[in-house]
């Protein structure tokens, strides 16, 4: 049952898709509002999330900054129809655009100010590609944003520190410059983000 579910985490479907949907929503929380801060969102930004699950960091961002436009990539359909779902108004004024997409194959029709990924990075085919990939969608001075909570059984802080330089050896070898390496305590363990710089 455990493992049925864990699947469900990578790319949610159906009734338990539901249900790992909302464990992530309120899991997620704090951590997204915490990643989103790092980003230094402003005014005409544009910005991209990479995984956005359940659609609440969109929602978060569309709440409280005006006057910027999200657009949000995802392999699953029925996170994309909960999304959609929390996102309805901004979509229909055009403010927020999803997609149903691997990283790695997205190709948008813009560049964008911002882009971050909130427990997304583990689960990416090509992890450093598409990393180079975000890098190649960010405008000039753009930040990207990558954050990590380890979820798997053992996890400690030890892992999150170690997931932390994975990642910014990733951003390096990427092109992204000023790399930054951040972290918050939460449950169930120690969280990280690393931010660079296009």
């Amino acid at each position: 049952m455990f493992d049925i579910l864990a699947r469900q985490f990578e790319k949610p479907d159906g009734i338990l898709g539901k249900l790992a949907g909302k464990i992530m929503y309120f899991e997620n929380r704090k951590i997204n509002k915490w990643t989103i801060q790092q980003l230094k969102i402003n005014t005409r930004d544009s910005i991209l999330e990479v995984g956005f699950g359940p659609g609440y960091s969109i929602r978060h961002i569309m709440d409280h900054c005006r006057h910027v436009e999200t657009d949000g990539v995802d392999v699953s359909e029925d996170m994309k129809a909960s999304a959609a779902k929390l996102n309805d108004d901004c979509i229909q004024q055009g403010k927020v655009r999803l997609f149903v997409k691997d990283i790695h194959d997205f190709h948008p029709d813009k560049t964008y100010k911002k882009i971050f990924s909130v427990n997304n990075y583990p689960l990416w085919t090509k992890p450093r590609e598409s990393l180079h990939h975000l890098y190649g969608m960010l405008e000039k001075d753009g930040i990207a944003a990558i954050t990590i909570q380890p979820r798997e059984e053992g996890a400690n802080e030890t892992i999150t520190k170690n997931l932390g330089q994975v990642i910014k050896a990733d951003m390096e070898a990427a092109g992204f410059h000023s790399i930054s390496i951040s972290y918050k305590e939460a449950r169930p363990v120690l969280a990280v983000c690393v931010t660079g710089l296009k």
